[in-house]
């Protein structure tokens, strides 16, 4: 066999289909696949290109390029005839055989010789070639290189992690001479380790047009990138990528290596590094440096170190709510605008700033109450603190606020910041009214069912409560703290947004095989029983043996000694057992457990902390009592069956310290039963993405946090793979109706699909992507007759309103079925007859179902199991909504029921706008829709769109910032073209749809566009496709800028 073996992407010519076909394909696996669109779009071309290179370079010196010429030319005429290219005979060469290298305009240029003038400031390795630059001495350096870019560019953009003056020196007298031709430069760097010099900065910000954007949070390692972008107006564009800052040494002396990628032969890189930086440019996380302005901004933001008072949100840091802090404020609008509750828990992981959010959140509704009383409820004097500067910074106002507890006295008590034992003690003797204060918030709410909160809590009235917490679930499963909150948590911040922003420390999470059998140990409520598992576990001395090989393997010998790790046990027994063995062992071990004083707890922390002992093993202590940032290892010696304690544990190991890299976390997995659930905590590890959970972990997990890494040994992997596929089957279709019959028995009083939802926690898409509850019902015996329009019931609900989230459309919908349908259409507005028209391609996806919109809701009136069903239904899904909707700010507000931020089927919208219309279903399948008459453009975007296996194509529509959105014409749209025309004319007025995916990753079900309102054309740029920059009219919502940012330079 004279192939390799290896892998391949080889397009398959007769000599290969010779040397595959002497393969013995009993002894090797050849595989091939078909040549799709992609692959001939690359490599085709690249195929084709190798030859032509290979036949060019055999030219003989004497012989005239005119022949390499006429070939090229021929291909172009064939070209244009086989694929009906209309100005193909525009790309034939020209006679004179030549190659253009310079426009230039004489009476603005101030060199005698132009000629030459152009070769000075070529870049040696030319415009068109990429290059590769390894440091040190060649025939070329990168400074010298960078020089020439500087002088032949139009515009400059450079993200840069640091930059000094030694640097800069190198490239100074060609930046001031770009800069003051008046084209423009714009750097984005950070303040990161401090490595960047204030002098370096406050240079380039003098320059004339020039602009500087700088992340001032230092403590945070967030921009590592080191890229040169140079555009020029010609289109002969080029960027330099890799690991040189704008130093002497990076550019100069220093051992760097860095890729020159240019236009014209990596157009897909270069249109990655442009869009990235226009996504980071438009980041809020970036900020103007404005000289005279920022300038002792920039210097405190370079002195910042670990041992900062403010570490996660420095004072400067807290002027701005972060983008995962604003979409909590965004949600707690939600909470209390749409669905009227106003007693609000917010979770967050500590370190992620809860007491920031609340300081924002009071801020907002101090100006709107500028008169307001606010009491901050802590249990600990330093939290009091904190919580004051914290409140101070974000109002401004350096005098906000009094400390009251036992040392300290307020002077007014309107802005209070007070201990719960202080408070308590005093509450009797206080002349203050239970509503005094409107706006009441409780840090470390989970201590609120205790006895001493309670009492608080009922004496006060307030308009607004809030509750912050890391930890919401208690031990004690009677202690629910929500009952406080209307019943549920109002917001949280997931984990992945918390470790993308750089806040907690990263994790390296190993899923390790302990090959014990715990199908046969009795579940008991929501969990396997402790006392079975404890017998287990502290009588296999194998299983420790294993833990402490794994240990060995995954920590390393050298850091037996060194780690300070938590280790979370099934209860007291067996933490005493882990505790005896690790200390037989060697290893330097303790223990605690809710039974410890408050004194033996410190201590044993204290010396966890300073090394003293390097395992602390606990039982129910995942919450307060053991908060050390320095811990860095986590070993769950314990199946966790709530997802939420498991992230609460996990969290324990993420709070960022100075000496820690990363969190180490061993999850020791053994043969579960059906009723744990893998599937929940590995979602909440990774968060959103285009991929199903099972599809991450047979890819192993590559859309991890950043700087996280999840490995499943092989056996782990069989098991959480196996576990995960029975959680799915448990929830088909005899499963659930064994489920109704069981509850229905249990429950005969109050038995509706609200309480089974809560009972079972069965989510709702899943029962009806089986069938409607009626059908469950009758199935289970519960329920005799069926709807007769039990499939319109199974399509609405599956296909459209699982997709929608819009409380306005929802409550619509309601207001039609609590009149059972008996409407009168004649007297509907504009807007009504949208509505209904809406709410008919909802339960019929064809038009000519009824004779008329009337005929159709007089039915319906006549069906009352229908219209039982389908009010319980949207009264839940209204429930569950979370856009932040606002009005539409389009022309067509007039009459468009469409609410800006709400989530909408595409055939939802195309009702609404008219492009369907009862009797006329629209068909169209392309991603814009127009009605001239109008002069209406509808755009529907997918940010990730499906791409064929093996695709370098890079997701070209994405936010660059909340106001501004990318966007790409199809492929076919010239710049000449009567489209493009109309852009640039603005003839029509665009409305703008988005959304993630076409098809959740998970349920498959199709997804709503996120309603984005009207936007205005920025910029045109490119043909075939053209890239189109959009200003939105609104903000898009936090929600859809977390998804639609996401921009993914594949290259």
């Amino acid at each position: 066999m004279s192939l390799s073996i290896g892998v391949y992407e080889q397009i398959v010519n007769n000599l290969i289909r010779v040397k595959l076909d002497s393969i013995d394909t009993c002894q090797f696996f050849v595989g091939t696949k078909s040549i799709s669109k992609i692959d001939a779009i690359n490599l085709l071309c690249k195929y084709l290109q190798h030859l032509l290179e290979i036949a060019f370079a055999n030219i003989n010196e004497e012989e005239d390029s005119d022949k390499c010429s006429r070939f090229v030319n021929d291909i172009i005429i064939n070209l244009g005839r086989d694929f009906n290219i209309e100005d193909s005979q525009e790309n034939l060469i020209d006679a004179g055989r030549s190659i253009l290298t310079a426009v230039v305009d004489k009476t603005r240029c101030d060199y005698p010789d132009i000629e030459q003038y152009i070769k000075d400031i070529t870049p040696e390795t030319t415009l068109s070639r990429s290059a590769l630059f390894f440091g040190g001495k060649g025939p070329t350096d990168m400074q010298s290189e960078l020089n020439r870019e500087i002088l032949c560019s139009d515009e400059i953009c450079w993200v840069i992690s640091f930059i000094k003056v030694s640097g800069l020196n190198l490239l100074w007298k060609s930046l001031q001479r770009f800069t003051s031709e008046g084209k423009k430069l714009r750097i984005i760097t950070t303040t990161y380790t401090g490595a960047t010099e204030y002098e370096a900065i406050s240079r380039l910000a003098y320059l004339p047009n020039t602009e500087i954007k700088i992340t001032y949070d230092g403590t945070q390692d967030r921009l590592h990138a080191k890229s040169y972008i140079f555009l020029r107006n010609s289109g002969f564009h080029s960027a330099y990528i890799g690991s040189s800052n704008l130093s002497s040494y990076a550019l100069k002396d220093g051992k760097e290596w860095n890729f020159k990628a240019t236009q014209f032969e990596l157009p897909h890189i270069i249109e990655s590094v442009r869009n990235s930086f226009e996504s980071y440019w438009n980041d809020e996380t970036f900020e103007d440096f404005i000289p005279g302005i920022s300038d002792e901004r920039l210097k405190k933001a370079l002195g910042a170190t670990w041992d900062d008072p403010l570490l996660d949100f420095s004072a400067l840091d807290l002027m701005r709510a972060k983008d995962y802090q604003q979409e909590i404020l965004e949600k707690l609008d939600v909470e209390r605008n749409v669905h009227g509750h106003f007693r609000n828990l917010v979770v967050a992981a500590t370190g992620t700033g809860k007491t920031v959010i609340a300081a924002f959140d009071f801020m907002r509704y101090k100006e709107q109450h500028p008169d307001c009383h606010l009491l901050f409820i802590a249990h600990r004097q330093e939290i009091l603190k904190q919580a004051m500067k914290t409140f101070s910074i974000v109002l401004g106002d350096p005098n906000f606020g009094d400390l009251w507890d036992g040392e300290n006295e307020p002077q007014s008590y309107q802005h209070v910041f007070a201990s719960k034992d202080t408070l308590r003690n005093r509450l009797d003797s206080l002349n203050l009214s239970a509503d005094y204060y409107q706006y009441v918030i409780v840090d470390e709410v989970h201590h609120i069912v205790a006895p001493t909160y309670v009492k608080l809590m009922t004496y006060f009235k307030p308009e607004i409560l809030l509750g912050l917490t890391a930890t919401p679930e208690r031990t004690n499963s009677e202690e629910d703290i929500t009952v406080f909150f209307d019943g549920h948590i109002s917001a949280e911040i997931r984990l992945p947004a918390a470790l993308n922003a750089g806040l907690l420390a990263p994790f390296h999470y190993y899923g390790i095989p302990d090959n014990i059998e715990l199908t046969e140990v009795k579940w008991s409520g929501h969990g396997y029983d402790p006392s079975e598992l404890t017998k287990i576990y502290t009588s296999n001395d194998y299983r420790t043996g294993l833990i402490l090989k794994k240990m060995q393997e995954y920590i390393g010998n050298n850091n037996l000694h060194k780690v300070k790790a938590l280790c979370f046990c099934v209860n007291k027994d067996h933490a005493r057992y882990m505790n005896a063995k690790f200390t037989l062992s060697g290893l330097r071990s303790d223990m605690l457990t809710s039974d410890d004083s408050d004194t033996h707890r410190n201590v044993v922390q204290k010396r966890l902390r300073l090394g003293q002992i390097n395992y602390l093993f606990v039982v129910d202590l995942f919450n307060e009592g053991v908060d050390i940032p320095e811990i860095d290892t986590i070993l769950f010696l314990r199946p966790t069956e709530s997802c939420t304690v498991f992230l609460q544990q996990f969290g324990r190991g993420l709070r960022k310290h100075k000496n820690k890299d990363h969190l180490t976390v061993l999850d020791f997995v053994g043969h579960s039963r059906t009723e744990f659930n893998y599937k929940d905590r590995f979602e909440a590890l990774i968060g959103r993405h285009s991929r199903n959970i099972i599809e991450e972990i047979k890819g192993g997990f590559t859309n991890a946090p950043f700087g996280c890494k999840i490995t499943l040994e092989k056996k782990a992997q069989e098991e959480i793979l196996a576990n995960i596929e029975g959680f799915i089957r448990s929830m088909r279709k005899d499963k659930i109706i064994q489920e109704v019959a069981t509850f229905r028995k249990a429950n005969p009083i109050g038995f509706s699909l609200s309480s089974f939802l809560n009972y079972t926690h069965i989510p709702l898409h899943k029962i009806y992507n089986v069938m409607t509850w009626g059908e469950f019902c009758s199935a289970a015996g519960v329920q005799s007759e069926l709807s007769p329009n039990v499939a319109a019931i199974k399509f609405a609900v599956s296909k459209k309103w699982m997709a929608t989230d819009s409380f306005s459309y929802f409550s619509k919908l309601i207001s039609f079925v609590d009149s059972g349908f008996k409407v009168e259409v004649s007297s509907f507005s504009d807007t009504e007859m949208r509505y209904a028209t809406m709410f008919y391609y909802d339960l019929f996806d064809t038009a000519g179902a009824f004779d008329s919109i009337q005929d159709m809701f007089d039915s319906l009136a006549q069906d009352n199991l229908f219209i039982s069903e389908v009010k319980e239904v949207l009264y839940i899904l209204r429930e569950r909504c979370s856009s932040p909707e606002k009005t539409d700010n389009s022309i067509y507000s007039g009459w468009n029921p469409l609410k800006l931020h709400g989530v909408y089927t595409k055939a939802q919208i195309q009702s609404a706008l008219g492009l369907s219309t009862f009797y006329k279903k629209s068909s169209a399948r392309e991603g814009v829709e127009r009605i001239w008459g109008i002069n209406l453009e509808a755009m529907f975007v997918d940010v990730i769109k499906k791409r064929e296996e093996g695709s370098t194509t890079d997701y070209k529509d994405f936010a660059m910032g909340k106001k501004r959105f990318h966007w790409e014409t199809q492929s076919t749209v010239s710049s000449t073209s009567p489209t493009a025309e109309n852009y640039r004319n603005r003839t029509n007025h665009q409305l703008l749809f988005v959304r993630q995916q076409s098809t959740h990753p998970e349920t498959k079900a199709t997804m709503g566009y996120v309603y984005l309102g009207e936007v205005e054309l920025v910029s045109m740029e490119g043909s075939r496709p053209i890239q189109i920059v959009w200003e939105l009219k609104s903000p898009m919502s936090e929600s859809a800028y977390a998804f639609a940012s996401q921009y993914k330079a594949i290259g």
